[in-house]
């Protein structure tokens, strides 16, 4: 008896073996299999085309690309403004199912629709959510839909509610939801944890002013993204771990992953305060009006951060992307000077499936069928476009 114990128990372990030993997987992306020559300066987002031509927005230059990478040609989409075919910051590129795509302009508030050829064509009005109390669909809008997440196979969009709540007070999480065009509806499809403090608001007769985003660098911060199918991928801190949402069932929590906190160092608190205050990182404070006249909305310093003494598994929302087929890739945190990213890369259970590594100064930009988009930034902190075979 003892004996069939012990086959029963060695059998359950070689069962359980490739599990690990898939999870420990690792790959490095070092040679792509495109690099356009030309350089960009700051690519915020990326679409890939059915024709296989590639649309890019440089949100610094104000700029949409037209890529081709077999003819090595780039051709400028729309030009900037705020008439017909026109943008006023060019930001998220949005896949839609017939080929198409929506740019998102954030200060025009709006969306300009790109044909499946790269032509620039109608102007889509910022949607009008309906009449309801609470943090839901009538605190969405401030400013316009921000923070879109992507797109599903029947082109909806998903996007978070405001952080705001009805007395403008900062709330303990914020809902995520989705904009059917055609119906058209507003779905609560889940909720995102914020970390205190998220966001704030003071109102007088003369200006509004709203601060987002944790002022205390490298705090624990959830992030997600959205799967062709409408799956949303939930991305927790502490534990670190994966949980997927679909519809109405119950979320599937994937395994929590080890993670040993890394020291932020007085260097890289230095370096990050110094980015702050030239305009390169940290929060944002806007401020309506001010007093003057003018009315508008601009932009004003926050004061220097404060800090975490240790970082998280991932820092903020863009350390999320979410491939159509539904893996959600992770940017991992490192110490201070390595500049070699690496990404976490789970399935659709939640299991920590491979890792993946880039060159140094890289960043993962999104997803095309079989492929994954990367920017490599050289010395002069100029960009290049980059297309890999998706591992």
């Amino acid at each position: 008896m003892r004996g069939t114990h012990l086959i029963r128990l060695c059998a359950l372990a070689a069962l359980a073996l490739p599990t690990k030993i898939s999870a420990q997987i690792k790959t490095a992306l070092t040679k792509p299999d495109h690099e356009f020559a030309e350089s960009f300066t700051r690519i915020t987002s990326v679409r890939e085309l059915p024709s296989g031509k590639v649309l890019i927005s440089d949100l610094q230059d104000k700029v949409v690309n037209l890529i081709d990478f077999a003819a090595g040609s780039v051709m400028k989409v729309g030009r900037e403004g705020r008439g017909p075919g026109e943008y006023s910051t060019p930001a998220t590129l949005i896949e839609l199912p017939d080929g198409s795509t929506l740019l998102h302009d954030i200060i025009g508030r709006r969306f300009l629709s790109i044909s499946p050829d790269g032509k620039p064509g109608d102007i889509v009005d910022m949607p009008k959510p309906p009449e309801t109390s609470g943090a839901g669909p009538r605190f969405v809008l401030l400013g316009g839909i921000q923070n879109i997440r992507g797109s599903d196979n029947l082109g909806r969009i998903y996007f978070e509610g405001s952080p705001l709540g009805a007395d403008g007070g900062s709330v303990d999480s914020v809902p995520l939801l989705r904009w059917d065009r055609v119906k058209p509806t507003y779905d609560t499809v889940g909720f995102r944890k914020l970390p205190p403090n998220a966001a704030s608001s003071s109102v007088t007769p003369s200006q509004a002013r709203f601060t987002f985003g944790n002022t205390k660098r490298f705090t624990p911060t959830e992030a997600w993204g959205v799967a062709g199918d409408g799956s949303i991928a939930r991305v927790i801190p502490d534990p670190y771990r994966v949980a997927w949402i679909s519809g109405k069932a119950q979320p599937v929590m994937g395994q929590v992953v080890p993670y040993t906190p890394i020291k932020v160092t007085e260097a890289e608190k230095k370096e990050i305060t110094e980015a702050q205050r030239s305009g390169t990182g940290g929060g944002t404070r806007i401020v309506i009006g001010g007093g003057t006249g003018t009315g508008g909305a601009q932009n004003i310093q926050l004061p220097p951060p404060e800090f975490n003494d240790t970082k998280p598994p991932f820092d903020g929302a863009a350390a999320v992307a979410v491939t159509p087929e539904g893996e959600a890739w992770v940017l991992r945190t490192r110490r201070h000077g390595d500049e070699t990213p690496t990404y976490d890369v789970f399935n659709r259970s939640g299991a920590l499936v491979k890792s993946v590594s880039l060159n140094p100064r890289s960043r993962v930009l999104g997803f095309g069928k079989g492929t994954v988009y990367v920017a490599r930034t050289d010395e002069d902190d100029l960009q290049y476009l980059q297309r890999y075979k998706r591992p």
